[in-house]
């Protein structure tokens, strides 16, 4: 069977976001209570105005994605689909670790993990209480993100001996794909663009007495400017989260996918014209109300929107989905720079209405259009 899973040369790789926060950690219910989990958020979940699909309803039900046994369903259903890449959230405060169970115990020990690769998107953004937080007050900082060389020598050493080691770990040309969610602000923590060079040099060599590859950098930009700084620093790629919005919402606090998928082309655009390789997302909705207190004014007056009180997106559908993914495809077929890849925005962000998992309404239909978007036959559990 083969270790690192690539997709015909005809398609490009597909990833697809994981977020590991649907099982019970010691920091989570420090924080939340004994028991917690934020599946909570989501059976709490209520309509906020007519026609809107919450509370949604995972098909699986409200299951512990951090066991060997669940992560084997979801390696086969995505592998089954076209998805090629597991891009996990991952979670580090100078050496505290956290939601790293999904993946360490569930991926990782799953007897079929050789169908999908696996690669890491540091989550370095401070750890605040963004699960229905009292509206409009300030947020608790659990725990702060701080970057210096030394912290980042043991970020390194940790990937190399629990990941970078594996050989499912995604590559690109060669190396061992590392995605940076708050790429700028590492870039300035570490004394600015030269300094960040410098210091990718240092870790490069500590991999190399180790055995393994130099890092493929991948930054998360926030804003096209960026590019030009994490150019100079030495990151090897850029790309984005999610495509959330258009900036067209309405008065009654939605705004239509059909402008959010305007605004995905109009990102791929921008994006390809820097100096770096572009890993473009498709996103396949964006509700964050299940993060919301369920008594918190709806809609949130303009002036008082702050994540995740925030607009939802409606009128996302499986086939919207998959003509958006179509443009992707399209559009790195013109594209002649590596990765050739896109990012799926989102396996199971179900509080954030990004999910490619089934659920009750939809079934499956939105991995359906993953497989037909890439042209791929149905799995033989469908034939």
């Amino acid at each position: 069977m083969k270790t690192n899973p690539e997709p015909s040369s005809t398609r490009p790789t597909v990833m697809a976001v994981y977020y590991p926060h649907w099982h019970r950690y010691d920091h989570g219910q420090a924080w939340k209570g004994e028991g917690w989990t934020e599946w909570e958020g989501l059976k709490a979940a209520r309509p906020r105005f007519a026609g809107h699909a919450q509370p949604l309803r995972p098909t699986w039900g409200y299951f512990d994605e951090s066991g060997p046994a669940l992560a084997a369903r979801e390696i086969d259903l995505a592998a089954d689909h076209g998805i090629d890449v597991f891009l996990y959230d991952w979670y580090w405060y100078s050496g505290v670790r956290n939601m790293q169970e999904a993946l360490e115990q569930g991926f990782l020990q799953a007897p079929n993990r050789k169908r999908l690769a696996f690669a890491l998107m540091w989550a370095n953004h401070n750890r605040i209480d963004q699960f229905c937080p009292e509206y409009n007050k300030p947020r608790n900082v659990w725990l702060p993100s701080r970057h210096s060389p030394a912290d980042l020598e043991r970020v390194i050493d940790y990937c190399a001996e629990h990941y970078f080691s594996q050989p499912n770990y995604w590559r690109v040309e060669g190396r061992l794909y590392l995605s940076i969610f708050q790429a700028a602000r590492m870039v300035d923590a570490l004394g600015g663009p030269a300094a960040c060079r410098r210091c990718f040099a240092t870790l490069d060599q500590r991999l190399s007495r180790a055995g393994l590859p130099p890092i493929w950098w991948s930054g998360m930009v926030g804003k096209v400017e960026e590019v030009k700084l994490l150019a100079e620093a030495g990151f090897s790629g850029v790309g984005d989260y999610v495509v959330a919005t258009a900036g067209k919402a309405r008065d009654d606090g939605t705004e239509e996918y059909t402008a959010v998928m305007g605004a995905h082309t109009h990102r791929w655009g921008q994006m390809v014209l820097g100096p770096l390789p572009y890993l473009p997302v498709v996103t396949m909705g964006w509700d964050t109300s299940p993060r919301c207190r369920p008594d918190a004014p709806w809609p949130v007056p303009p002036t008082e929107r702050a994540y995740p009180y925030v607009p939802v997106v409606v009128g996302n559908s499986p086939e919207r989905f998959r003509e958006l993914l179509g443009s992707a495809v399209k559009q790195l077929s013109t594209i002649h720079r590596q990765p050739n890849a896109l990012l799926l925005y989102s396996w199971n962000e179900w509080t954030e209405g990004g999910y490619l998992l089934p659920e009750e309404r939809t079934g499956t239909a939105y991995l359906e259009a993953v497989r037909e978007a890439l042209g791929l036959a149905a799995p033989p559990s469908m034939r």
